[in-house]
């Protein structure tokens, strides 16, 4: 009976003898959840492909447009601007402190640990 799966989420199941075991057990991470086997290299190959996308191929069209002043111009603002708000999406995975915070694992939890259970209804 102990080891049967309990529910901590719609989509997960966990044991309750991993969790039983403390925060730093081999399998689960702080939360209770499965651990993480994400690499550097899976992150950094995810983030290239969500920046870059399919706008690279009308990066050559927008420039033309733009000319050879405005088009990098722009091309730096909105690089300041995807840097700004990743740094923002970023820093909302675990609210309210990076390193003792809830993590948010998806953008309905963002919002809800940022504005509160009323408001998220209210805005739902």
């Amino acid at each position: 009976m102990a080891n049967e799966p309990k529910k901590t989420s719609m989509y997960i199941e966990t044991t309750s003898e991993g969790v039983e075991n403390g925060p730093h057990s081999k399998k689960f991470d702080d939360d209770g959840r499965p651990e993480r086997t994400g690499s550097l290299l899976t992150a950094s190959a995810h983030i290239i492909t969500a920046v870059i996308g399919s706008g690279v191929l009308s990066l050559a069209w927008a420039i033309a447009q733009l000319g050879w002043v405005a088009g990098p111009a722009v091309l730096m603002a909105f690089s300041f601007i995807t840097y700004f708000t990743s740094t923002l999406l970023a820093d909302s995975y675990r609210s309210p402190g990076p390193v003792h915070g809830k993590r948010n694992y998806t953008y309905s939890d963002v919002v809800r640990s940022h504005l509160g259970n009323n408001h998220y209804l209210i805005i739902l």
